[in-house]
């Protein structure tokens, strides 16, 4: 049963990666890289037993974990990434390691003004769970100059379901190949923060990405991702605020340049 949950999930993303092969447009981006693009590409997990890694190449629990604690503190500085050897925000922020109001900051402190929306919908999903407004907005129009980078996912809204949590998430913008698969595991651990603060079960987590694109310096890296058999599923732990994996079983990793 474990391994076909979590074949779902890859399955869906290996479809969405050949679907922006075979009919995404070509695009010209503000990288220059370039990329083939579709509209609107939906994921969706059952993360009650095991963990939406990848298999077919390998994926990095330090990575994920790590950016799961930059987030969960409203942190806007790379220190704890640069302290890891984790370069995957090298590329924008500023000689002093930031990058301006993002993410975790607008989660903890919306615009400066001391809104603290995770704590709110902790509160409103305890006391109101039937509530269709247990949302976190990452997207300030006020502060997007002040970013490096505009957020690419946008907006958390959580569902209850008896005595389970689902979480659904949108996104703007996202780099098949090398962001959305750290995308799904980082909602997966903020579902699993909530579920636990709120004495709720994790359940599902849906992504819809509005612009799904492969970047054209991966394109052949993705047909050897492709080429590759799925392996079995890792089930998985989460215990202060860190995923711990068991048996996680994966394909060697595949390189590939970040489009920046």
């Amino acid at each position: 049963m474990t391994s076909s949950i979590y074949e779902v999930f890859e399955g869906q993303y290996r479809r969405a990666l050949e679907l922006v092969l075979e009919e995404g447009v070509h695009r010209n981006d503000r990288t220059g890289v370039g990329c083939k693009s579709v509209f609107s590409i939906s994921l969706e997990a059952n993360v009650s037993d095991v963990f939406p890694i990848l298999t077919g190449k390998a994926m990095y629990p330090k990575t994920f974990n790590t950016e799961f604690l930059w987030f969960i503190n409203g942190e806007t500085n790379i220190r704890r990434f640069q302290e890891k050897g984790i370069k995957i925000w090298d590329a924008w922020a500023d000689e002093n390691g930031d990058l301006g109001p993002v993410y975790g900051h607008q989660m903890l402190n919306y615009n400066d003004q001391g809104i603290n929306q995770l704590e709110r919908v902790i509160e409103s999903l305890k006391t109101n769970p039937d509530s269709r407004r247990h949302i976190i907005s990452l997207w300030n129009p006020v502060q997007i100059d002040q970013m490096a980078l505009p957020p690419c996912y946008l907006y958390f809204q959580f569902f209850v379901e008896g005595e389970h949590l689902n979480m659904f998430a949108l996104q703007r913008s996202g780099d098949l190949f090398l962001g959305v698969p750290y995308d799904m595991a980082l909602f997966t651990m903020i579902l699993n923060h909530v579920a636990e603060a709120t004495g709720l079960k994790p359940n599902k987590v849906k992504m819809n990405i509005v612009d799904a694109h492969i970047y054209d310096n991966a394109t052949e890296q993705v047909k050897t991702y492709l080429d590759r058999p799925i392996q079995c599923s890792p089930t998985y732990t989460f215990k202060n605020n860190q995923v711990k994996l068991h048996n996680y079983k994966c394909g060697a990793p595949i390189k590939c340049s970040v489009a920046v």
